[in-house]
């Protein structure tokens, strides 16, 4: 008598071949994972610096009408459509007359604060906190 096909073709995968597969997927995943996680820090840092370029630009905007740099709070009563990010605070840290400002942009995301000084060149490393700007008026916030 001839032995059945059928017994060979059922054997499946042994425990053993399933354990190594799901172990295969479980480096993997412990590789992927933190990568995922800095690219979402990376993407909080973006839309904070895009929000702090656009604020910088309202200001230089202000500047030419009004003579003077100012506050979030003036410009939203004249008129300018200041934007910010959902999770993003931004802030007028300093500004001084028609000389110069410094703001700040921090994501919930991420916890990293960007900092731009107008009379340092603009928005500035990580960690250093607008290096000429340091006198003038306090301005406001205003988060997204």
């Amino acid at each position: 008598m001839l032995p059945s096909r059928s017994k060979n073709l059922d054997r499946g995968f042994t425990l053993i071949e399933l354990l190594v597969v799901i172990i295969i997927i479980g480096i993997l995943a412990a590789m992927a994972i933190p990568v995922f996680l800095n690219q979402r820090v990376k993407a909080y840092d973006s839309a904070a610096k895009s929000d702090i370029r656009q604020l910088a630009e309202f200001e230089e905007a202000y500047l030419t009408s009004h003579s003077s740099y100012t506050d979030i709070t003036t410009m939203l009563a004249d008129g300018e459509a200041v934007r910010v990010s959902p999770g993003v605070t931004l802030s007028v840290v300093r500004y001084d007359g028609p000389r110069g400002y410094c703001l700040s942009a921090k994501s919930s995301g991420s916890p990293t604060t960007w900092y731009y000084d107008s009379q340092a060149g603009g928005q500035q490393s990580p960690g250093v906190i607008c290096p000429v700007t340091t006198t003038g008026t306090a301005g406001d916030s205003i988060t997204g």
